[in-house]
């Protein structure tokens, strides 16, 4: 198995069941949960196979994807051979005036949670305001194929929050559409704010051994992150040398090890506040916090907000 991050607290109970076999004679069992907005669709879906699976698709409308891999690798291939593949805990943003090719599957299990937008939702979501949203645009404009970034992006704790709260959205009606269209449009906002942050870095130049070493770093930290961690004990557990760590894991995840660390725990903070009805001073004790001073500041900062700002909410 691999090391690479899972996360079923993401994934929302229910779904439809499907089998499917293709054209090569590879199985899946599927589970899909579906949530259906004027202009878009939500989906979750995770899965089984013993060998890799293509599932036909063909898309005839305009259509954009924010799609995320929460585990295992996937990816798609257009019938002119055209393909990407995306490795667990990496995300996409895409525009596709067509498609027509396959859907692949190519680990045992994989996990994943995406939005389809229609020209309806996805034209409200013009902006110009930073150069990636500038170039995706007018690609988009032309009718052309676009993506935000050259290439997949790690999936950050921020966006695996905003993932949590649209598998968990407790409204109902009218309410739940709003709620959910204003955390798609949030979800897209970090997607650029992070592709717009990868402007002009050299693409990620990693052996797949120390990518590997890389994912095992990040789940490390994912299941001590309550623990006073250094980067010598991370490095020991990952099989990485301080300097490959450190620079392999920016490259990679577009962040620090301890930067990294922070996202998780203030997101684990931030869900404690909205759901599980503990005080702010619970929540900064809960991630290592001695004054909630000092929390308050480091929450205001990470997400542009106050913790309190939750609570009247």
């Amino acid at each position: 198995m691999s090391n690479r991050d899972t996360n079923p607290w993401l994934f929302p109970e229910g779904g439809q069941e499907y089998h499917y076999i293709d054209d090569r004679g590879a199985g899946s069992r599927i589970v899909v949960k579906e949530d259906h907005l004027p202009g878009a669709s939500i989906f979750f879906a995770k899965g089984e196979q013993s060998s890799a699976v293509r599932m036909k698709e063909t898309v005839e409308t305009p259509t954009l994807a924010m799609y995320f891999s929460l585990e295992g690798d996937t990816g798609s291939m257009a019938v002119t051979d055209e393909s990407y593949m995306m490795k667990g805990q990496q995300h996409v943003v895409s525009y596709m005036p067509r498609f027509e090719g396959y859907y692949l599957l190519n680990s045992p299990k994989i996990s994943n949670f995406g939005v389809i937008l229609e020209e309806s939702f996805f034209s409200r979501l013009y902006m110009e305001d930073i150069d990636c949203l500038k170039r995706f645009w007018d690609k988009v404009n032309a009718g052309q194929e676009a993506d935000m970034a050259p290439g997949p992006m790690a999936i950050t704790p921020r966006q695996l929050a905003l993932i949590h709260d649209i598998a968990h959205c407790g409204y109902t009606g009218h309410m739940r559409q709003l709620y959910l269209e204003s955390k798609i449009v949030e979800l897209f906002l970090f997607q650029a704010e992070q592709a717009e942050g990868l402007k002009g870095m050299k693409p990620v130049q990693l052996s797949a051994a120390d990518i590997d070493k890389l994912h095992a770093a990040k789940h490390y930290i994912r299941q001590h992150m309550f623990e006073q961690l250094s980067l010598d004990q991370v490095s020991r557990e990952c099989g990485l040398n301080e300097f490959k760590l450190k620079k392999g894991f920016r490259e990679l995840f577009a962040t620090t090890v301890f930067g990294y660390l922070n996202e998780l725990r203030m997101s684990y903070a931030r869900q404690l506040i909205l759901n599980s009805g503990c005080s702010i001073l619970e929540a900064a004790y809960s991630v290592g916090y001695s004054e909630p001073y000092s929390f308050t500041r480091a929450f205001r900062k990470h997400f542009g907000y106050l913790p309190s700002e939750l609570k009247r909410g």
